[in-house]
């Protein structure tokens, strides 16, 4: 009796499902990004302006979301998410982070977390318009830590050519000084030889600082297997003992094919092969698989603060994870059985710590970075955009004389030294950096604390954005008519 409760009760709850996404009442939007972009704080201040707008809040900080604009909107609240097995995201400690004294940015996103947001509205169009006075789209937010984003072109890569391709990543390594210990590591063992857990774990463990050290102390991205920079649940599993023969030849690769299944070659083959089809194929599938819409936010200034490599490495590390979305026109149908993304914008993410003068060249150096990506979703069929954006403002705009000329600077508290700095970042690049830019660039991004503002009653604070109201627009304006 009680199995079938259960049944029953899962029935009901996948019906329930159905039915939202056959009546166009429900939007799945990803927040996507590389390590660092911002998405923590960007669902932060999306939530907030979206809990504590409508009509009865009077809200007026999202001129552009149209259903806003029109009065249309009759408020937002927090629903029951629909995946109990999902963390659900710390929308409330994320705004104590940022309103505390001393104020900080929410933590990074290390596991996945979702929430749902109900939007109740007053339909203008349409055959609901003329049989209800109101309406109500579901919203889930999605996120996940960008380290694992790189992982999916894993799926289309053999061990060997997945091997090959960190073996291509070599001058990158170099710069580590844990690059020595990992390759006297990997020379040690013999492939043929009878495989010893302790002995993998050990290599595992140098491959591990090596990728650490040169994504946190050289400011590289692309980084592989992304479980290694942050196993969540996974840590001391054997599936993550797993690390690139880099110093094995094609030909030599041929000849340890040949060898006893218990070898070192086959083992890490064989966990290899675990880690894709056992951790990155259910996280594509499982997640990927049923977005509608996705915002894909990019940091521009750190690289461009890091060097050459750095901006190179992020721009490969942006190609090579957008070719793994499924882009495509949806449908009713579509949205059921085989959900695409129809809708797909690429944020300049931090606008505000650049003068306004430059936000038009950060548009124009993104739109370039992600051109391929664009391409390749156009091609699909998606709806692509590109917009410069800011959730949380820390900044103020102001003009400062210098030698005579008024000069545009922004103000704002440096995040390493609290210090209240007002400066001129430099000019950002309206296209692709070339030679001539490393060598005499004199861009300086700095990291703002947030704003100090006080926390008040149902978590509301004034957070200021830039454009939040341009992105909620595109992204679901249009399931708002």
């Amino acid at each position: 009796m009680a199995s079938i409760k259960r049944s029953l009760k899962k029935l009901g709850k996948n019906t329930q499902a159905v039915a939202l996404r056959t009546t166009d009442k429900h939007l799945r939007l990803a927040v996507t990004g590389l390590a660092g972009a911002g998405k923590t704080a960007f669902i932060t201040g999306l939530v907030n302006q979206l809990l504590h707008s409508g009509v009865a809040e009077g809200n007026t900080q999202l001129p552009l979301w149209r259903v806003a604009r029109d009065s249309r909107l009759y408020g937002v609240k927090r629903d029951l998410q629909p995946d109990l097995t999902i963390p659900s995201f710390n929308y409330e400690a994320a705004v104590h982070a940022i309103t505390n004294e001393p104020s900080s940015w929410p933590q990074s996103t290390r596991n996945i977390s979702e929430l749902r947001l109900a939007i109740r509205y007053r339909p203008a169009k349409g055959l609901l318009s003329k049989l209800t006075e109101s309406a109500t789209l579901y919203l889930d937010i999605v996120d996940y830590p960008g380290e694992w984003l790189l992982d999916l072109p894993m799926l289309k890569q053999s061990f060997q050519q997945w091997s090959e391709s960190q073996l291509e990543r070599i001058s990158i390594f170099k710069r580590s000084s844990y690059f020595s210990d990992f390759i006297d590591e990997l020379n040690s063992i013999e492939l043929t030889a009878v495989a010893n857990e302790a002995k993998l774990q050990k290599i595992t463990d140098s491959y591990q600082r090596l990728l650490l050290d040169c994504v946190e102390e050289h400011g590289f991205y692309y980084a592989q297997p992304g479980r290694l920079l942050l196993p969540g649940e996974l840590d001391g599993t054997p599936v993550l003992a797993l690390f690139p023969l880099i110093n094995v030849s094609a030909e030599q690769f041929s000849i340890l094919e040949k060898t006893e299944s218990t070898s070192f070659y086959h083992t890490l083959k064989r966990r290899y092969g675990e880690y894709v089809s056992r951790v990155v194929k259910p996280f594509y599938h499982d997640y990927f698989a049923k977005f509608d819409r996705q915002l894909v936010l990019v940091d521009c200034f750190t690289p461009l603060n890091r060097g050459k490599e750095q901006f190179d490495d992020m721009k490969s590390a942006l190609q090579a994870v957008m070719e793994s979305f499924q882009f495509g026109q949806s449908s009713l149908l579509k949205r059921l059985f085989s959900p695409k993304i129809d809708k797909l914008l690429f944020a300049a993410s931090k606008i505000d710590h650049v003068t306004r003068d430059q936000q038009g060249n950060v548009l124009s150096l993104l739109s370039q970075l992600v051109q391929q990506s664009q391409q390749h979703a156009k091609f699909e069929g998606c709806e692509v955009e590109t917009m410069a954006i800011s959730a949380i403002k820390s900044t103020t705009h102001g003009m400062v004389k210098q030698n005579g000329r008024d000069v545009e600077v922004v103000k704002g508290i440096d995040l390493d030294n609290r210090e209240v700095v007002t400066l001129f970042p430099g000019e950002v690049p309206k296209s692709l950096p070339v030679a001539d830019f490393w060598q005499q660039q004199g861009f300086d991004f700095v990291s703002f604390a947030p704003r100090n503002l006080t926390e008040k009653q149902g978590n509301k604070a004034d957070f200021e954005h830039i454009r939040l109201d341009h992105v909620l627009q595109y992204l679901v304006g249009d399931k708002l008519k």
